[in-house]
């Protein structure tokens, strides 16, 4: 009698045109358009060359044209200054200026004008002169204000060596040339550590609880006073808990396809880089799933209201734990992390899409782990309770 009841439940699902858009055809379309919404946005953005005038000690017309005067007339310092820009202004991936050679008075107007983010004087030392009216230029006026600083150090060092210790100065200048960092980076895993990647997490943990539709359903059939069907398993000699649990089993199966479907129409066809955690993508899915039913299930076995209200408060429900989740706002976890902590560890929607992240970004599995653990402990609770409640109804009548 199982098997019966397994069987024509799965029929219904997979015959239920409501489910299979909301399960399946909806979230593949919502990924489709966040693909495409962003496709031309990532994490790590290019850094644009920062617009900047040098204004040269010698007349504005040499400057202008970049044209050099003779060796005599300038110092070490003015040509190492020259040398450096030009260095600097290369075409390339490392550019760090968009520099152009000018006189003071039409450097002026271009930064009034806002066509540039700085003036850079050859003087000794090296001046900087920026707008106070840029304020949303802070980050690159900073660049600038650290290049004046680090150049003015270097050649006062290597000025000094130069007079007291010539022999010292090619290794001096070697030195000084290293990119020496002291930060070392190591990934932990290889997924991709893409902002955008958290409204596809997102999108997953709202098509998980969307699985409500099957343990709502599944409930809704075992209660005579709420269905024809339900009345007619209530006269039946099945006994109610093998049936639900038919039922249940039976909606877990349709709504895992349907999110197996999704995470691959996401791998293969969109090319969204979960990471090497195939497996662990597929099990969150899956738990995923059952709490979405589990949700359901219990919510349905509430009470007298009909579908209607039920299905409308789980709907409700869903998008409200997605909301605080990030599906709409992409650091709302973050936020609401900050604000009421405790909240994100019994929103199922955040332990889902959180879930996703650990797997990205952690070495270990323990937060994984630790967020698997209280979506099970939340959907057997809501079992167990669904459970409870349909099997203590009786009827006078049917």
């Amino acid at each position: 009698m199982f098997i019966h009841s397994f069987r024509y439940s799965l029929l219904q699902f997979f015959r239920n045109k409501t489910q299979v858009f909301w399960n399946l055809f909806f979230p593949i379309a919502l990924a489709t358009m966040f693909h495409f919404a962003f496709a031309g946005l990532s994490a790590d953005e290019k850094f644009d060359p920062i617009p900047t005038a040098v204004v040269l000690k010698h007349d504005s017309a040499a400057s202008a044209s970049h044209e050099s005067p003779p060796e005599s007339d300038y110092s070490l310092y003015q040509n190492s200054f020259r040398e450096t820009i030009d260095a600097l202004n290369e075409p390339g991936d490392d550019r760090l200026f968009d520099a152009v050679y000018t006189t003071e008075e039409e450097a002026l107007s271009l930064l009034e004008k806002k066509e540039i983010i700085g003036i850079l004087y050859e003087d000794d030392p090296v001046r900087l002169s920026i707008s106070a009216e840029m304020t949303n230029m802070k980050l690159e006026q900073s660049i600038l204000n650290t290049f004046v600083e680090e150049y003015c150090m270097y050649f006062e060092t290597i000025a000094d060596i130069a007079s007291d210790n010539p022999e010292r100065l090619p290794a001096v200048i070697e030195s000084l040339s290293k990119d020496v960092g002291y930060i070392r980076e190591t990934s932990y895993s290889d997924g991709s550590m893409d902002e955008m990647l958290t409204y596809f997490f997102n999108l997953i943990a709202m098509t998980c609880l969307y699985a409500f539709m099957g343990g709502l359903q599944a409930a809704l059939q075992s209660q005579a006073n709420l269905s024809a069907l339900g009345t007619r398993k209530g006269i039946s000699p099945v006994p109610k808990l093998l049936s639900a649990c038919g039922s249940l089993l039976s909606a877990l199966v349709f709504h895992f396809s349907a999110l197996c479907l999704l995470l691959l129409y996401l791998i293969f066809a969109l090319k969204i880089n979960f990471g090497s955690e195939g497996g662990f993508i597929f099990f969150t899915a899956l738990i995923g799933c059952i709490a979405g039913i589990s949700f359901g299930f219990f919510i349905g076995s509430l009470g007298k209201m009909n579908e209607n209200i039920k299905y409308s408060l789980l709907m409700a429900f869903s998008m409200f734990c997605s909301f605080f989740s990030g599906l709409m706002v992409g650091n709302m976890r973050i936020l609401v992390d900050q604000v009421c902590p405790w909240f994100n560890h019994i929103n199922p929607a955040a332990l889902i899409t959180d879930s996703f992240y650990a797997l990205s970004i952690c070495q270990s599995h323990t937060r994984y782990f630790e967020n698997i653990l209280v979506l099970f402990i939340l959907s057997a609770l809501c079992c167990f309770g669904g459970v409870m409640m349909v099997r203590r109804k009786k009827y006078d009548a049917l």
